[in-house]
């Protein structure tokens, strides 16, 4: 009975998040976020950081790119001051494959969706 209403409860706010930013267009990547469909990063403290390669503002959000080595990787975050060359680093990040912004109409490979970022100039 305790796991059935524990199942419930999560339905239920799972639902809630859901539906209260349903309005607002610009939601789309944390309702996903929040959907689970990746994996967690940062689990053990780890940090990533690298340096900014693209910059992507919309209503309340900031896409950014940043290499970390060879490789590129995108992340969602509140938007925040950023510009190309900037260094960025972040922890406590969720993956996501295929997400498909409708804001941008753009589907990206993976892309972390993230609370905060720190920028270095």
């Amino acid at each position: 009975m305790k796991i059935a209403l524990s199942l419930f409860t999560l339905l239920l706010s799972t639902f809630s998040l859901a539906a209260s930013g349903a309005g607002d267009k610009n939601m789309e990547g944390f309702q996903a976020a929040r959907q689970y469909t990746g994996e967690a990063m940062g689990e053990k403290g780890e940090s990533f950081s690298g340096k900014v390669t693209e910059v992507i503002d919309v209503q309340n959000y900031t896409y950014v790119q940043f290499a970390q080595g060879e490789n590129k990787v995108w992340l969602a975050t509140a938007k925040t001051p950023v510009k190309k060359g900037d260094v960025v680093s972040f922890a406590d990040g969720q993956s996501m494959h295929k997400f498909h912004s409708k804001s941008l109409n753009r589907t990206f490979d993976e892309i972390y969706f993230v609370n905060s970022i720190n920028v270095k100039r």
